[in-house]
């Protein structure tokens, strides 16, 4: 059954405290004092001999398209003819690496000499997986993980589905592959410490039950699909991390290898209109770059990968759960027996509501309930991503 070979290979990201580090995903001028667990890249290459597709996951709030592809640009330009996809774990406790959350709201926090270290550790861990790879089978499960994680938005509306993937060789993990619909953000907006969450404790924790790396990813986290704890401390962090852990690790001991054939791998480039008054204000304040075409749409992308019974759809930012619950059921339909959903993949555009509960505040900065809208792109964001994975070249 090994139909595919795998390769992996990991790189520590943690930024020297020796000058200013800007954390990412809450307010402006969030000064790192200490690292609690290093950030990494971790990178999984997957062949089945014709398609070819590194899959790089960072311990960092997003990155935006145009950074992805100068990356992708430049592996191919050492590697040849390899597809790559960029997905960032969102944590919020990890360098600025976006532009949103310098010292004040006209800094960026973007420090230009660490995010060269972040893409060179991304070429070389590519480089080292292609090196690493070996024939594979596949293990795949899927767990509901109830009472971890939240919609602070409308709380009637959850994804508590743990994708589990492992890749198998001799009866042995090689890597394991989770995704989790939630923020990782257990810690809070006034912590000064540098960590992935309770991505740490889930990796760590498979780590060793395993003996092989963990790659983790997130799913469809938009709404706010936020952890549900009180205190906001690391214990919790630790306890979270561990809860999916065990789940994922009895889900995976009771499953059997899976048919997988060849890979099918399939992204599709689509644009979405950017009407959106802060983003317009970071792109005027030199924040952001201007990245809108002369119609005033923002160009991204989404993508599908097939892995016998288990397909994936790559989405370029933090998708709704009713949304996600959409895609999963449309995959299923089409003959998933697995539905995966990955967020922030190649792209961070910000939140992707449903086109239908979409209402911008009147005062972006007083939002209510209505935070995630002045965080988009804008109203067609969700519809533009949803006829995109429609055509037929993706689903």
């Amino acid at each position: 059954m090994n139909s595919f070979r795998v390769g992996y290979a990991q790189a520590v990201i943690t930024p020297s405290l020796a000058k200013p580090v800007y954390l990412a995903g809450f307010g402006q001028n969030r000064l790192a004092e200490s690292v609690h667990d290093d950030l990494y890249v971790r990178t999984l290459v997957i062949s089945d001999g014709e398609t070819r597709a590194a899959l790089v996951t960072l311990d960092l709030l997003g990155l935006a398209r145009h950074h992805c592809l100068e990356i992708e640009a430049r592996v191919q330009r050492l590697v040849g003819d390899l597809q790559v996809i960029i997905v960032c774990t969102h944590v919020h406790h990890a360098p600025d690496v976006i532009g949103l959350w310098g010292k004040d709201e006209s800094t960026s926090g973007i420090d230009e000499a660490y995010f060269e270290t972040v893409k060179a550790a991304i070429e070389a861990s590519v480089l080292k997986a292609i090196a690493d790879m070996q024939p594979t089978d596949m293990k795949i499960a899927a767990v509901n993980v109830p009472k971890v994680a939240k919609n602070a938005r409308n709380p009637m509306i959850l994804d508590e589905e743990l994708s589990c993937i492992q890749f198998v060789r001799d009866g042995k993990a090689v890597v394991n592959w989770l995704v989790f619909p939630c923020h990782p953000e257990v810690l809070w907006e006034h912590n000064p410490h540098i960590t992935s969450d309770y991505a740490a404790t889930l990796r760590t924790q498979t780590e060793a039950a395993t003996g092989a790396a963990t790659v983790f990813m997130v799913g469809a986290l938009g709404g706010m699909m936020t952890p549900d704890v009180i205190d906001h401390s690391f214990d919790e962090a630790e306890a979270m991390g561990k809860a999916l852990a065990d789940a994922g690790l009895k889900a995976l001991s009771m499953a059997e290898p899976a048919k997988v054939g060849e890979i099918f791998l399939q992204r599709e480039v689509f644009t979405i209109p950017m009407v959106s008054p802060l983003l317009e204000m970071a792109v005027a304040g030199g924040l952001l770059p201007e990245m809108r075409n002369e119609r005033g749409e923002l160009t991204t992308e989404a993508g599908l990968m097939v892995m016998g019974g288990c397909w994936v759809v790559s989405v370029p930012g933090e998708l709704l759960p009713a949304a996600g619950l959409a895609v999963k059921d449309k995959l299923r339909k089409a003959g998933a027996v697995m539905p995966v959903i990955i967020g922030l993949a190649n792209d961070e555009i910000g939140y992707i509501l449903p086109d239908e509960v979409y209402v911008y505040p009147e005062n972006p900065f007083e939002p209510g309930a209505h935070y995630e809208e002045t965080m988009s792109v804008g109203p067609e964001a969700c519809s533009r991503l949803m006829k995109a994975i429609d055509r037929k070249s993706v689903v």
